[in-house]
């Protein structure tokens, strides 16, 4: 069933025609399931639709609630993303800069035909200042429908040593934090993939991921190819500089093994055996600590402070 909602992924992102075969009612009702854990419910969706042409028929029933669950999706994509735009501009107006992160900027990536699709999370802004005095600056106070979550630092897990470093990083460059991109402020598509595997990290030890956050590194890695890869970032030092190069590593193999992405296309080399034990943890829908423990013991620990 997994390798057929690995499939199903591919139809929705553009990367496959198809699925293997046609999946029975009662798979149906499993992927659907499966969509809605990993939170893809609206991308998948957009697979649903495209099958038609193949005559991969969903249930009736079925079809329709996941149809009310799309639009849901899109017409919360489109309140968190006015709204974001307009917090920026309630930002300048009192002399804050903020960059965008993850959730609407992420969505920014996967296109006209499905960025209005991927379940949203709220606001992430970065700002360089105290949160709350921010906050007591602006009025959001009626936004009680829509999360705000303001960032004045970027952290990777609650390694002391870790964080020293990475703070150096994305402060020497932090002029890529803040680039324009239509109406919105938002990283650089080169720091963009950074900060992505960064999120990635931090919500695998601590919070879990879904395949949503592994979507949206997708997309990125793929905007890369397409804007910035003139470049020639060296990610593979950047990460190893953070001690994230064998967790990037085991993400590049999921970029592959479940959306398809070419080989040319991942900043550093894929690797199996990390890459097989973050998928497993992700389809699980749970975080094993103990497991954890056994490959990351050091975050895992200081995860229970």
């Amino acid at each position: 069933m997994e390798q057929l909602f690995y499939e199903l992924i591919r139809v929705s992102t553009g990367q496959l025609d198809c699925l293997s075969r046609g999946p029975e009612p009662e798979e149906w009702s499993e992927l659907h399931e499966l969509a809605h854990q990993q939170k893809m419910t609206g991308i998948c969706y957009r697979g649903v639709q495209a099958l038609f042409e193949f005559g991969l028929r969903v249930p009736q029933d079925l079809v329709i609630d996941w149809m009310a669950e799309a639009e849901a999706i899109g017409e919360r994509n489109g309140l968190y993303t006015h709204r974001t735009l307009k917090l920026q501009q309630l930002l300048i107006e009192k002399g804050y800069a903020s960059s965008v992160l993850i959730g609407q900027g992420a969505a920014r990536d996967y296109g006209e035909a499905l960025q209005h699709l991927r379940e949203p999370d709220g606001i992430h802004l970065y700002v360089k200042a105290d949160a709350d005095e921010v906050l007591a600056a602006i009025d959001i106070s009626s936004w009680d429908d829509t999360p705000v979550c303001l960032h004045n630092t970027i952290g990777l897990g609650k390694n002391p040593f870790r964080n020293r470093i990475l703070r150096k990083w994305f402060e020497k460059n932090r002029k890529s934090l803040f680039v324009k991109d239509g109406e919105m402020v938002r990283p650089a598509v080169s720091m963009n993939v950074v900060l992505l595997l960064v999120n990635l990290y931090w919500r695998f030890l601590y919070d879990g991921i879904t395949m949503r956050e592994l979507t949206d590194c997708y997309f990125s890695l793929k905007r890369l190819a397409n804007k910035e890869r003139a470049s020639q970032v060296k990610y593979d030092k950047i990460f190893r500089s953070f001690g994230l190069l064998q967790f990037a590593r085991g993400v590049m193999w999921i970029m592959h093994e479940v959306f398809g992405l070419e080989e040319s296309l991942q900043v550093v080399k894929p690797s199996y055996v990390k890459g097989s034990f973050i998928l497993d943890e992700v389809m699980s829908g749970k975080r094993h600590f103990f497991r954890l423990l056994m490959k990351y013991p050091f975050e895992t620990i200081l995860s229970l402070r």
